[in-house]
């Protein structure tokens, strides 16, 4: 399970839904992710910067819940783009596929 910055490495979602459910919400937002992640690979090999821009608003507003800071600075970033930053828009969804990767490869999805 991805960490926080909480001593006992629980996510405040987990303490208000117990582990159970969060390990239940966690494996949805994880599966949800690929989808996410195969949009934003169509958006960068479209240079659809306004397209990658939407999903990144959708993950931002998810990834903190569940502890992924890096995913959420990522987002962050893709949010912050100007829409002719075709390389850029492709070095962030590659950056992503890796953040999503390591974060399915924590809690084997």
């Amino acid at each position: 399970m991805p960490e926080d910055s909480s001593a006992d490495g629980c996510t405040t979602l987990e303490r208000d839904v117990g582990p159970e459910v969060y390990q239940e919400l966690l494996c949805a937002f994880l599966e949800h992710l690929s989808i996410q992640l195969h949009d934003l690979r169509q958006a960068a090999e479209a240079a659809d910067v306004p397209a990658a821009k939407y999903i990144a608003h959708q993950i931002k507003g998810t990834a903190t819940s569940f502890g992924a800071a890096r995913l959420d600075e990522l987002a962050v970033v893709m949010l912050q783009m100007d829409h002719d930053q075709d390389e850029l828009l492709i070095s962030l969804v590659d950056d992503m596929g890796t953040e999503i990767a390591n974060l399915q490869g924590v809690v084997h999805v």
